[in-house]
């Protein structure tokens, strides 16, 4: 059975690897947010957090809102705050003001992709639904809108028309060159022996 060392007590210094910096930044946050909340359900207090990251984003936490977190400080420092004081307070507001119009813009962004992928699919369903209702219809008029009497008389007159248009063609052939009014006189002559074979028999 393979031993473990166990829990290794991790030394405080500063981690060199960048991602591995992140990594640990992100984890410890959230151990810390999650104390937070305990200490909040179950003491019952007030309490907020301001950390920024490598990257100078701000991290903030607070219960119940962070104004109410900078009024209470302003309210301890009495009514002649120095000026490092209120830097401090002004740099705290400013943290969390640029903290929540960045998760806005995030919010934002992610509403207008949203929104676009909804009007595409619902373009795509439009068009699907047109070509669907349009097959349902001519479905509909072969069915149910035209009988097998009806059906016959229409492809009866398409064999008319299609005999007639042939016939005008080949009239206007006949008149357009000699080569073609040639091969009309060869076709009638070849009818007319062929009636006359059908008269001597």
């Amino acid at each position: 059975m393979k031993r473990t060392k166990g829990k290794q007590k991790i030394e405080m210094k500063k981690v060199e690897s960048y991602e591995a910096r992140r990594t640990t930044f992100s984890k410890r946050k959230a151990g810390i947010l999650k104390k937070m909340n305990e200490i909040i359900a179950v003491c019952d207090v007030e309490a907020s957090f301001l950390v920024f990251s490598e990257s100078g984003y701000p991290r903030t936490f607070a219960h119940p809102s962070m104004e109410d977190a900078v009024d209470r400080v302003k309210c301890s420092l009495g009514h002649e705050p120095s000026g490092k004081d209120d830097a401090s307070i002004g740099s705290l507001v400013e943290a969390y003001k640029r903290q929540k119009n960045e998760e806005l813009k995030k919010k934002l962004c992610d509403l207008a992709e949203e929104l676009k992928m909804v009007k595409e699919k619902e373009k795509k369903m439009v068009e699907k639904k047109k070509i669907k209702e349009s097959k349902n219809e001519w479905s509909n008029i072969l069915n149910e809108g035209v009988n097998k009497d009806e059906l016959k008389r229409v492809h009866q007159a398409f064999v008319e028309l299609n005999y007639s248009l042939s016939g005008k063609a080949l009239q206007r052939l006949g008149k357009d060159g000699d080569g073609s009014s040639s091969a009309l006189a060869e076709r009638g002559h070849c009818d007319g022996g062929e009636a006359g074979a059908g008269e001597q028999t």
